[in-house]
């Protein structure tokens, strides 16, 4: 189980983390396995890294079980459009402090709510446990995808 000073420095650490892995990749129109550039990868992190306060009150509610992929999807794509003309130090920087405005979120919380187990989608686990999932895996995962450029050939 996962604690909540865990939670907000794992939070903090992810952003600079993946802001940095960003710095570092110099052609942010690489096509990656999937739809998504580089550049369509750090954007969808910079969307996302201060949602921390919108979606913890929907874990309780159930509210987000029935969401589906496509409309994910579609709200990831539109999320991306809208920073199609940011450059890379602001999308960069918006990871950073987005995912700082989470981690100062997380800091308010009751220990008690963050262990407390809710269902989402096919996860059952402390809220806690979800929110490192989305805003330190998440985060970590979709950076290293989107800059790991293997310079042997």
């Amino acid at each position: 189980m996962i604690t909540k000073q865990e939670l907000v420095e794992g939070i903090r650490f992810a952003g600079k983390r993946a802001a940095a892995a960003g710095a570092n990749a110099k052609d942010w129109d690489h096509q990656l396995g999937h739809q998504w550039t580089t550049r369509d990868a750090f954007s969808h992190l910079a969307a996302t890294a201060g949602g921390a306060a919108g979606l913890y009150p929907l874990l309780d509610a159930g509210a987000l079980s029935g969401i589906g992929a496509s409309r994910i999807a579609e709200g990831n794509a539109a999320a991306i459009t809208n920073l199609k003309d940011k450059s890379k130090d602001e999308i960069l920087a918006a990871i950073v402090e987005g995912q700082n405005a989470s981690a100062d979120f997380v800091a308010t919380l009751d220990e008690a709510d963050l262990n407390k187990v809710v269902k989402l989608g096919g996860y059952e686990m402390e809220k806690g446990e979800i929110v490192a999932q989305i805003w330190i895996h998440h985060a970590i995962a979709h950076a290293y995808e989107a800059s790991a450029r293997w310079p042997i050939t």
